[in-house]
This record gives structure tokens, sequence and C-alpha cells, in this order.
């Protein structure tokens, strides 16, 4: 009978999203401390008759703050291909959707380095130590999961993402809330039901429309890429400028309109004109195309956040055609014209 016990681990183990519908993990009654942590680094049985198996012991500990494996390792045991947790990690290989933040990378050299289906220039790279485009944060023990996430979860941040009202921290000040099941426009993000992963499922609102709580949290790694029209770092102004007296120097990602400015309304009806639309910031629930004027592009709007299999996770979208987490087919230039009207 023995040679059935690990078979019998793994069908218990494929049982485990029956106990993790209820909201996002790892917050509040979710956070279980026994997922992750071990007390001896000894463990070859289940806490109580009828638990699930815990999650495996990694061959190299004991590991530091009684972790079952190191960092990132621990996170990809049920992040990687799994059906109860989302697949955050290279090629889709858990989930039946389109997964709204794509997929992370691993660095050469790394323990997953070949396990990805992904090139290090395609998005976020789990195990790097380069320094952030547009920023000066580096780990020198390389990017971890929970460089971008709390490991101890958020009842009011998004995705449990890190934020702190420490100036000395990285993630000061970006707050980034969210609504469940009904939209609350004063939150930054609506989720459609609680625990849901798919790009369908959610999107953006827009609170302050001079600004983008998203794009602010982003450019705690990236603060070069991101800020108002008019920053010395943006060039511009808000709403644009049609003399041009002003240029842009990076693409807005907080106060300016789709087909705002009067010399460019028609950059609106170009982003109306297709089957597939990008993500914008709405500040009036307006997703749905065709959408009326006060919509907002932002990072989301171009980049996959984890990544995905093209160059800086970009989503090449022409606006027809069956939407993957790449886009729909298109190529870079069709990204661009979802907004833009020149180039045929």
């Amino acid at each position: 009978m023995k040679r059935f016990i690990p078979i019998l681990i793994v069908a218990l183990f494929a049982l485990v999203p029956a106990t993790v519908r209820a909201g996002d993990y790892h917050a509040g009654a979710n956070l279980v401390c026994s997922d992750c942590h071990v007390a001896h680094y000894s463990q070859s049985h289940i806490y109580n008759p009828g638990d699930f198996p815990p999650v495996p012991l990694g061959t190299n500990g004991p590991y530091k703050h009684l972790l079952r494996n190191e960092d990132n390792e621990l996170c990809l045991t049920c992040h990687d291909s799994k059906t109860w947790a989302p697949d955050v990690f290279g090629v889709n290989g858990g989930t039946a959707h389109n997964r709204l933040a794509g997929g992370l990378n691993a660095a050469a050299g790394a323990p997953r380095a070949n396990d990805t289906g992904y090139d290090d220039i395609d998005g976020h790279t789990l195990w790097s130590t380069a320094t952030a485009p547009g920023g000066t944060f580096s780990d020198a023990t390389g990017l971890k999961c929970v460089s971008c996430h709390s490991q101890h979860g958020s009842l009011t941040q998004y995705r449990n993402l890190r934020t702190s009202t420490s100036a000395t921290n990285t993630f000061y000040n970006a707050p980034l809330t969210y609504a469940v099941t009904t939209n609350d426009p004063t939150k930054d993000v609506f989720e459609r039901a609680a625990a849901v992963y798919s790009e369908s499922d959610v999107d953006y609102n827009e609170p302050n429309t001079s600004a983008s709580a998203y794009g602010k949290w982003c450019a705690s790694c990236h603060p070069n890429f991101h800020g108002a029209g008019g920053a010395a770092n943006m060039g511009g102004a808000s709403g644009g400028d049609a003399n041009l007296a002003f240029p842009w120097l990076r693409h807005p990602t907080a106060d300016v309109n789709i087909g705002q400015n009067a010399s460019y309304i028609s950059s609106l009806t170009q982003y109306n004109s297709h089957t597939n639309a990008v993500k914008v910031m709405s500040p009036s629930n307006n997703w749905t195309l065709p959408v009326a004027a006060g919509v907002t592009p932002s990072c989301f709007s171009c980049h996959k956040s984890h990544g995905n299999k093209n160059g800086f996770g970009l989503v090449y979208m022409k606006g027809a055609g069956t939407v993957t987490e790449e886009g729909d087919g298109g190529v870079y230039k069709d990204l661009c014209r979802q907004c833009h009207i020149q180039g045929g």
C-alpha cells in the first residue's frame, strides 16, 4: 500500500481550490501560516486527520524566516501551472482564461531559467539583479515575487501589492484600492467577482482624473516613466499641447484622456473603431465600446504587468480577432494605432 501514498498526496493536493474561493488569498482568514512556514524544517505528516498535504519542503533548507523553500520557489509551488492558484509564471499552464497580468520569466542561470517559454526581455524577470528601467531599484539577491507583493496580504490593497507610509520604503504612499462584485468609482480597480484573474473580469476606475494610482505604484520602481503632463521627466502639458511648444518626452500615463485635445479628437474615434481595445481608466464605469470621452490610458493599456511573449510585455492589439495574452495577432504598430491615426 505504501507505493500509493505519493499518488494519494498529489490527488489530495489537487483539491486545494475548494478552500480558497472566498476572496483574495494570503489575507484575513485566508492567511494560513503553515502554507509557507514550518517550525523545525521537518514535516512528514499532516496536522489533522483529513487535512491537505503541506507544501513540500525545499531540498536545501532550513531557510530564513522558517520558510518551506527559497522565496521564489516557494511562491511558484502554487503559482506555476497549478489549477487552484493563479499561474503567474511563463506560459499559461494552469488556467483556462487569458491572464490579466500574463506571466513572469526567469533570469539566465536561475533555477527555472529554461522553464518559462519566455525571454528575459518579455517582462519582469525573477532572480534578476538588474536595475529597473527608468529608476534605481535593484536587488542584489534577485527580483522576487515579494518585491512587489506583500506575502502577508492586505484587505484593502489590490492583489496584495506592497505599499508603505514610510518615505524610506520603495512603495511609499502608493495605495491601489479595489472594489469587488459591485463597482465603487472611488476605488482604483473593479473586480467583477472575488479572486478573479481573467483579463475580461477586471477594469480600472479613475477616481482622480489628474492622476493614475496604478501608474504611481509602478513609479515606485520606474519613476522616470510616470508623471503628469508638464513634469520635467514627461514633457507635454495636461491634456496635451496643440502647438507642440512643450513636446512630450515620454508617453503620458495619468492625466491625458484619449482625444482630449481638440487637435487630436480623432484619437477617440480611432479607439472606438475597434472590436478589441486595450484597457483604459474610466471615471464613469465606461469600458464597453464605443466609450464616451474621458477615458485615459495608463501602464496596463500597453503592458502586461508580469509579461507575455512580446518584448516588454507589450499587448499587440490590432482591434479584431481572437484575444490572447499577447494581443489579437497584431504587431507593435497596431498597439500604437489603438489610439493614434498616423500610419497606414
